[in-house]
């Protein structure tokens, strides 16, 4: 038994200095970088900056009330022209921790179990340049990935990350975030992302539910990428997933990919659609497709927008529609009531939501 005890520490220990090659790769490139840097005489040196962001709705399935309130914290601070400490946290309160409606998709994408504190990003960014870029740390998928200004625009959970990965797996989406490396890439119209994280994303501080924890042994690790090419009035976006896990205890260890594209059009300076399809390959998953489709239309100070999205999850199928206002009164206030429809197997349910935002 000891032999076999060590042998597959050893395992351990040889998939975690695999994961965690890339991050002191990272750190090291840094510190060689950093010699050259201290050495530059800045004309201006940059200023660290802080940002606070408060959004709070109430919900109601018209039988009772629900309030639910996120504060968001992010500070950047530089260490050189190019090199600064990111930092970033959550906190939730509401007044009832369970779903408003059993719906299989969360028709609000703030709504959360209490968190008092969380961390979000904690880590190292580098601007190697105008072109490359690279993060080392604390992450979250949501802060890179699904992030166009039609899907920023509805409340509905399923726009800021597809079901075929949020469903599926319990990756760095929000309200958690896992240690990890990012890159990213510009040139002209086209742009890319990826990024690797630990396979489990977490909350706390403590025992296995810790942030900082890495462990492919257990956990496995979860692969990204997505491409971006945005010109004229057209954006679009291709992307993929891989996690390397057993997911269940009794499964083996095996690739379980997703992929996904959508496109954005704007048709006239104030209307713009969007369509996307998403699919996760594998026979022990709970979600294999999603479709959606958005329109929204500007005027002045309001956007309005409709959403409308199919899935199959636990083998009852859901449609999905939004109907939402967003009113920026200034660039620190915004009101945003929003009317959800649900066919879930059959069952028709309905939500409404007023939500406010305050961004300083």
């Amino acid at each position: 038994m000891k032999i076999k005890k060590s042998r597959i520490f050893a395992a351990q220990m040889q998939n975690n200095k695999i994961f965690s090659i890339g991050i002191l790769t990272f750190v090291a490139l840094i510190g060689s970088n950093n010699c050259t840097m201290a050495q530059e005489t800045d004309v201006q040196k940059p200023r660290p900056t802080f940002g606070l962001e408060y959004t709070g709705e109430v919900q109601t399935d018209f039988k009772k009330l629900k309030s639910v309130n996120l504060l968001e914290l992010g500070a950047q601070l530089p260490l050189t022209s190019k090199l600064s400490v990111e930092l970033g946290s959550i906190s939730v309160l509401t007044t009832d921790e369970a779903i408003l409606t059993n719906c299989l998709q969360n028709f609000s994408s703030i709504d959360a179990p209490n968190i008092p504190f969380a961390l979000t990003t904690a880590g190292l960014a580098w601007q190697i340049n105008e072109r490359h870029h690279l993060f080392a740390g604390i992450h979250r998928i949501d802060d890179n990935y699904f992030c166009s200004d039609m899907l920023g625009l509805f409340t509905h959970s399923s726009c800021g990350a597809f079901p075929t990965i949020t469903a599926n797996y319990d990756i760095a989406a929000f309200p958690v975030a896992a240690l990890g490396v990012h890159y990213g890439y510009t040139k002209d119209a086209f742009s890319l992302e990826t990024s690797l994280y630990n396979g489990v994303g977490y909350k706390d501080f403590s025992k296995r539910d810790n942030v900082f924890r890495i462990c492919p042994e257990s956990d496995g690790v979860f692969l990204m990428a997505q491409g971006e090419y945005d010109k004229n009035a057209t954006r679009a976006y291709v992307g993929g997933s891989v996690l390397y896990s057993d997911l269940h205890a009794t499964a083996p260890k095996r690739m379980r990919p997703v992929v996904w594209a959508y496109a954005e059009q704007d048709i006239t300076e104030r209307f713009s659609v969007l369509a996307g399809y998403s699919h996760a390959f594998g026979n022990d998953i709970t979600c294999h497709d999603f479709y959606l489709v958005c329109g929204r239309y500007a005027y002045k100070k309001a956007e309005f927008g409709v959403f409308s999205s199919y899935t199959r999850i636990d083998e009852k199928d859901e449609w999905a529609t939004e109907l939402t206002c967003n009113i920026q009164f200034n660039k620190i206030f915004s009101l945003q009531p929003a009317l959800h429809f649900a066919n879930t197997d059959g069952k028709n349910k309905c939500v409404g939501l007023v939500r406010v935002g305050v961004k300083i």
